[in-house]
């Protein structure tokens, strides 16, 4: 008797103890280019952002613990699609042929792009473009859309760059003439940097599309992530954290406060 009660307590511990472990390991590897203010970006060391606070509360009350993993813009996404990573976010635009690829949870964010320029640079309009050199990030939409407007105001010269921030600083040395970026980046980056000299007057023209976190096609964990964010939306959470980073209320009907569902640029249901 003794002998199958201390069985039964082994079994017990072993079973508790693999419990302990399981609990311990639940981890979810978020992917991101750590260079995306004020999406994400590192601040001291720290990971922070507009992404980082919701991904942070939706690990709180989810139970997980977060491991960052930084990558190119284009690798982010490559890496969802391997599963290389749980999660990806970068200020991801939803796109047609990126949901052929991967899921998205729903959007949390409306947003446009625009071209930043130099104040005195002589690009005050689109038709300026003619002749000049302009940069964007790699496998982005910006860059797509500089590569669509070639015809219609081009000729000029397309630079593309791993982080956003590095075509930012080419423009401030004077070394391209205009970079094409995700409207709340330019914004965003041009009140921290008064002293930058540049602006961003010129907004692409009906241009909205939804950003989303990633996930790699069918994972379980897009449902649970979008249930929690649904629920961040309702209780105000959502609306804290945008208010942290802009200092303003979103929009009425924005996708960060309002329940909406993954939709393709200006495609909003």
């Amino acid at each position: 008797m003794k002998k199958i009660t201390g069985l039964i307590v082994l079994a017990v511990f072993a079973l508790c103890s693999l419990g302990t472990a399981m609990a311990a390991d639940k981890t979810v590897t978020i992917g991101c280019n750590s260079e995306n203010p004020p999406w994400v970006y590192m601040d001291n060391g720290v990971m922070s952002g507009f992404e980082v606070d919701i991904a942070t509360e939706f690990a709180k009350r989810a139970g997980y613990t977060i491991k960052y993993k930084t990558a190119p813009f284009s690798s982010v996404l490559t890496g969802v699609q391997s599963g290389q990573w749980d999660i990806g976010m970068s200020s991801i635009w939803i796109k047609e042929e990126r949901a052929k690829m991967m899921d998205f949870a729903d959007p949390y964010y409306d947003s446009g792009i625009g071209l930043v320029t130099r104040t005195g640079g002589g690009v005050e309009k689109f038709e300026d473009m003619k002749g000049k050199i302009f940069g964007s990030d790699t496998g982005s939409l910006n860059e797509a859309w500089l590569i669509e407007a070639k015809d219609k105001y081009g000729p000029y010269e397309i630079k593309s760059y791993d982080y956003w921030a590095d075509a930012i600083l080419d423009l401030e040395a004077g070394r391209i003439d205009g970079v094409v970026v995700d409207g709340p980046i330019a914004l965003y980056y041009i009140v921290q940097h008064p002293d930058s000299k540049l602006e961003m007057d010129l907004h692409i023209p009906g241009f909205s599309a939804g950003q989303a976190f990633a996930f790699k096609k069918g994972s379980p964990l897009k449902d649970e992530f979008n249930k929690i964010q649904n629920e961040m939306k309702k209780d105000g959470t959502m609306l804290a954290i945008h208010k942290k980073w802009f200092g303003s209320d979103p929009q009425p009907g924005s996708s960060t406060i309002d329940e909406v569902s993954p939709y393709f640029p200006n495609q909003k249901p």
